[in-house]
């Protein structure tokens, strides 16, 4: 059944495993009803979108996607949002972008997972780090969602963000790009920073900030 009137986040999910969804009720359950978002490695304004019922919802954020031809997507189809066409890395300065022989989700600044793929061409483009994008472009305030698919580079980025006294409450990274498994690396970076795991979804892992959880589990 689709389209039932009780249905609180509607009918349809873009998140390739529902991901939205359950962002959707967690931020419900916090009492954010259009929660901000940064979203790092965007890939495509509506296709496997963590964010893009956010944005249907009323929603805005920031998207950050460094390949140009998935970027103009973005600002056709979500102008409300700040869209950055750069990379992210844990500095500043300038990498290569690897395009592979595979979806354009999957092009990586990590020639180790792109090599696995088969590169095609590469290009240098610049990169900046997760702590400068919310400087500039969220007045330094982290939004409520992180999410994050780099195809690689996750954990060295999250890595070296400093969340501060404004951590996102929400942060949502894949533990297996299909280069190995780094759910116990990730789990263990994000206790250190705060966070707890709250969910599965696919092969991202949904984590909380550890000062949420009596409100979203009604402890």
């Amino acid at each position: 059944m689709t389209g039932h009137r009780d249905q609180w986040f509607g009918d349809r999910s873009y998140a390739q495993h529902g991901d939205d969804l359950a962002v959707l009720n967690i931020f419900k359950r916090l009492g954010i009803e259009k929660p901000s978002y940064l979203d790092v490695g965007a890939y495509h304004p509506f296709d496997l979108s963590n964010t893009a019922l956010l944005y249907e919802r009323g929603s805005r954020g920031i998207n950050v996607e460094p390949n140009e031809a998935q970027f103009a997507l973005f600002i056709k189809a979500r102008p409300d949002d700040v869209n950055l066409c750069v990379g992210v890395a844990p500095f500043v300065g300038r990498l290569t972008f690897h395009h592979v022989a595979a979806d354009p989700g999957r092009f990586t600044f990590d020639v180790a997972t792109a090599a696995t793929l088969g590169i095609v061409r590469s290009v240098e483009l610049p990169v900046m780090t997760l702590n400068q994008i919310v400087t500039h472009h969220a007045g330094g305030i982290w939004p409520d969602l992180l999410s994050i698919d780099i195809e690689g580079l996750d954990i060295d980025v999250l890595a070296g963000a400093d969340f501060g006294a404004s951590a996102p409450k929400l942060v949502i990274a894949e533990a297996d790009c299909g280069a190995g498994d780094t759910s116990h690396e990730l789990a263990a970076l994000m206790a250190a920073k705060g966070f707890c795991l709250h969910s599965w979804c696919g092969s991202n892992m949904i984590f909380v900030r550890v000062a949420d959880q009596a409100a979203i589990w009604g402890a």
